[in-house]
């Protein structure tokens, strides 16, 4: 086992990265938009959507739980619909202020559900990481995941509390959230092949 561990790091660490991009960066905007108080909060929810996403790819491997990949991008439509909302709301002038609030999340609830949302190609690639991994690699792989999760919040907190950072993101957020968010949920459902279906 021991002589697979560089393998096992690598590959963990390369699936932790190629599938959390997309989570950064939202959670980066969603800090950046909202009140500086409400950043734990934000960040916290992120961790708690990534670690059940986490726990859901290791219990379908365990289960040898077959999703097709075309339903596991059905998460997308969670993302999508909160930016189709956002968009909705621009109709209306007078409550863009707080319609550019609600269109970002601003709490730990809204960042755990797109967090979940955006999270289809985690579970594509966590599930078959989990289930050619035995037990020692299953955990070696989860202790990756944990560090790179933690340097991941340390990261959206100290990105999305740059002045710079939530001067830009603050200017644009009314229209730039919502299409980030229908952006990141029609790739889940492209990638996954689900808008073939749909």
């Amino acid at each position: 086992m021991w002589a697979g561990l560089p393998a096992i790091l690598g590959l963990a660490a390369g699936a932790f990265v190629g599938t959390n991009i997309d989570n950064a960066v939202v959670t980066v905007v969603m800090i950046a938009a909202a009140p500086a108080e409400r950043a734990r909060r934000i960040a916290a929810g992120q961790v708690a959507g990534f670690c059940l996403l986490v726990v859901g790819a290791v219990g379908m491997a365990a289960l040898l739980f077959e999703i097709p990949t075309r339903v596991i991008g059905l998460l997308g439509l969670v993302p999508l619909a909160i930016g189709l909302r956002g968009l909705a709301g621009l109709r209306h002038p007078e409550n863009r202020a707080r319609l550019a609030r609600r269109a970002v999340g601003s709490g730990f609830v809204s960042a755990a559900l797109v967090t979940i949302g955006a999270g289809g190609d985690n579970l594509a690639v966590y599930i078959p990481l989990f289930r050619a991994t035995r037990l020692g690699g299953t955990i070696e792989t989860l202790l990756v995941f944990a560090l790179g999760e933690a340097l991941l919040t340390l990261f959206v907190l100290a990105a999305g509390q740059h002045r710079r950072m939530r001067a830009a993101v603050q200017g644009i957020a009314v229209y730039g959230a919502p299409v980030l968010y229908c952006a990141i949920g029609i790739l889940v459902l492209a990638e996954a092949g689900t808008l073939s279906v749909l």
